[in-house]
């Protein structure tokens, strides 16, 4: 029976060259409109400190003919100035862009079939709901202890030292048909794609917030996504940005990122565009905060806004800290 076994990627590089892999790896066109929540009340707190401290000022120059010390004037400016660094800090800080920032790949192969499993690493993933966002960022900090969201693309190849077969195609979670924002983005399964598809520049794309793919020219089509999510811009990888994934990272690093490694589809079972594959743990995040917005404030509450939680996070960072002992 066939199977996939991992190649040792000094290896491979010694038969066929780093640049064979550097020219496979996707191009990604990602949207300078993906970012993390921006923290207004941080901003909107910071105009009206300086509003006030404006106010004092013009007071205190009115006035000093009367009443005038220097010591107190001297204190509150500079009270004002360090609360007013802590508050732009705070909104600076949260007014990040999400992008791609590394590949990892691994090689698999079964006799002169080949997987590449890229792992395109973006430095976040941002929620559209305000709240349940904040819920996911206490998840990543309790849990998973990283902020960045890996993805997954796959390339099958049919090669030989002799020849480099036309066959094989790219098979990644599908996002096309979806708006970037909208909440439920979970429906689409796998699919798999010729490697023609991608001739002509037509790069992956990133398709939604959790960062499911599609085709440039899919993009192309929606005016109304291309245009609301510009600038795009493309990310292509170099030796620096491309790592091989090893065992060992994984069996340190990636524990409860609930990602299936090993190639999903089987070549010498026949035509891959007939074969399917649906993760099981597609939803799995999604159903961790469902079931801690039920524990914590119960399941007829709508959570939408920070409000509808704010006095709840605590409770939040205490389950999942428990969580991750449970893990």
């Amino acid at each position: 029976m066939a199977e996939w076994s991992k190649v040792d990627f000094h290896q491979f590089i010694k038969e066929f060259g780093i640049d064979f892999i550097l020219d496979k790896a996707p191009r990604i066109l990602y949207s300078k409109k993906d970012k993390e929540k921006e923290d207004y009340n941080s901003l909107i707190a910071f105009f009206f400190v300086a509003s006030g401290l404006l106010i004092y000022i013009s007071i205190s120059i009115f006035t000093r003919i009367f009443y005038f010390s220097i010591v107190a004037f001297s204190i509150v400016i500079v009270a004002a100035i360090a609360v007013e660094s802590i508050l732009i800090f705070y909104y600076i800080k949260s007014n990040v862009y999400i992008k791609p920032i590394e590949c990892w790949f691994e090689i698999y192969k079964s006799a002169d079939y080949y997987c590449f499993s890229f792992y395109p690493i973006f430095s976040g993933k941002s929620h559209p709901n305000k709240a349940r966002d904040l819920i996911f960022k206490l998840y990543q900090e309790e849990v998973l202890k990283s902020t960045i969201d890996i993805t997954q693309i796959e390339l099958y190849l049919k090669l030989n030292k002799q020849k480099l077969e036309d066959w094989g195609g790219f098979f990644f979670h599908y996002g096309e048909g979806k708006i970037f924002n909208e909440e439920n983005i979970h429906d689409n399964p796998w699919k798999f794609f010729p490697y023609q598809k991608s001739f002509n520049e037509n790069y992956l794309a990133v398709a939604n917030w959790e960062h499911q793919y599609e085709w440039k020219n899919d993009l192309a089509l929606d005016y109304d996504k291309l245009n609301n999510c510009a600038p795009w811009i493309i990310k292509v990888w170099d030796k620096f940005s491309l790592k091989p994934l090893t065992d060992e990272f994984k069996d340190n690093n990636l524990q409860g990122r609930y990602i299936e490694f090993i190639p999903k589809l089987k070549p010498w079972e026949g035509n891959l565009e007939t074969q399917q594959y649906e993760n099981k743990y597609r939803n799995i995040e999604s159903e961790v905060i469902d079931k801690a917005i039920e524990k914590i404030v119960g399941s007829d509450y709508e959570v939408k806004k920070l409000r509808d939680i704010e006095d709840d996070i605590f409770k939040f960072k205490a389950y999942f800290r428990d969580f991750n002992l449970e893990s």
